[in-house]
C-alpha cells in the first residue's frame, strides 16, 4: 500500500496509508511536538499492517472471536469493544477505526506530551495531561463541512474518544440516522456503540430502501445483513419513533456505563442523553 505523511502545520501531521486517513495532534503545555506526531504517523502505519494480517478474524461476528494471547493490540481492542455492545450481527469492524486511534494516541501519550488528539476519519482518541482541555465539533449529518454543535472536553471528564455514525457515512447501517455522535472512554467503545445506536434509529416506511449489504459490496463482513440504501421523505411521526428508538439504546448503554453521551440527528430533529444537556454549545 502507498503511504504519504504530510506536515499540516506544527504539530499536527496527516497520515495517509490505503483506506486511513488519520490526523495527528501532539502537544506539550500548549507547544507543538513535530517529533512525536511523526512517531504516532509510524506507529498508524504499523497499526493498519496489523489490521490487514488479521483481516479474516476482524470480518467474523465478535462473539465468535477468542481472544488469544497472539492478537495485535488493535484487534484486540476491536474485539472487546464490539463484544461489550452484546449484538450478535456486530464484526470487530464496527470499532476498527476507533481501536486505530487510540492505539496510536496511547503509544503518543507514554512517549511524552499533555494532549494528544488522533482522528482517524472522524473517529477521534482524545489524551489529555491534567489542565489540558479540547474542543470536538459534533455535526448533525456524517457528511456535513461543518459541526452545528462543540463540546468541550477535559482530563477530568475521563472521555478519551469520540465517534460519529450514520446513513451517507463510510460505514453500512441498518438505521436511518443521518449522525449519531458517541462521547465514552475510549474512541473504539464510541465507535462501535455509534455503529450500534445507529442501526437503532431507525422505523419501517415505505419511503426507506433497504438491500443485502453484499448487494453493494461483495467482500463485506455483514453479508446476509439488510442496510440501508435510501431513505425518503419521512413523516414527523415516523422521524420522533426513530429517534426515540435510538434514544432508548443511546440511554441503556449510557446506564451500563459503556458511554457517557451520545447525540442522535435525524432530518431537521436532533436528541441527546443528560450527560450532553448543559455541554452541548450551539455554533
Amino acid at each position: 500500500m502507498k503511504e504519504a505523511i504530510e506536515v499540516v502545520a506544527d504539530g499536527i501531521i496527516l497520515v495517509e496509508y490505503g483506506p486511513m486517513r488519520m490526523m495527528i495532534h501532539a502537544f506539550e503545555q500548549g507547544k507543538p511536538r513535530a517529533d512525536l506526531a511523526q512517531e504516532g504517523a509510524r506507529q498508524a502505519i504499523r497499526v493498519l499492517d496489523d489490521l490487514a494480517r488479521f483481516l479474516p478474524l476482524i470480518k467474523k461476528k465478535a462473539y465468535q472471536i477468542e481472544l488469544g494471547g497472539d492478537l495485535p493490540d488493535v484487534v484486540r481492542r476491536m474485539v472487546v469493544a464490539t463484544k461489550k455492545m452484546r449484538e450478535s450481527d456486530l464484526t470487530p469492524l464496527a470499532a476498527v477505526a476507533g481501536a486505530a486511534s487510540d492505539v496510536v494516541a496511547d503509544f503518543m501519550i507514554q512517549l511524552g506530551g499533555t494532549k494528544i488528539i488522533v482522528d482517524n476519519g472522524g473517529d477521534i482518541a482524545i489524551r489529555l495531561r491534567e489542565g489540558e482541555v479540547a474542543r470536538v465539533g459534533v455535526k448533525t449529518e456524517v457528511n456535513a463541512k461543518d459541526p452545528a454543535y462543540a463540546v468541550t472536553v477535559d482530563a477530568t471528564m475521563g472521555m478519551g474518544g469520540v465517534a460519529t455514525s450514520g446513513f451517507g457515512g463510510r460505514s453500512f447501517t441498518k438505521g436511518i440516522a443521518s449522525a449519531v455522535t458517541v462521547f465514552s472512554e475510549s474512541a473504539s467503545l464510541s465507535d462501535a456503540a455509534a455503529t450500534v445506536i445507529g442501526n437503532f434509529t431507525n422505523v419501517d416506511d415505505p419511503a426507506i430502501k433497504r438491500t443485502l449489504a453484499e448487494g453493494i459490496y461483495p467482500e463485506t463482513d455483514i453479508a446476509g445483513e439488510w442496510v440501508t440504501l435510501s431513505v425518503g421523505n419521512l413523516s414527523r411521526e415516523k422521524v420522533d419513533e426513530a429517534l426515540s428508538n435510538g434514544l432508548s439504546k443511546a440511554d441503556s448503554l449510557c446506564r451500563e456505563g459503556l458511554v457517557k453521551g451520545v447525540l442522535i440527528a435525524l432530518k431537521d430533529r436532533t436528541v441527546f442523553t443528560d450527560f450532553l444537556r448543559s455541554r452541548l454549545i450551539a455554533l
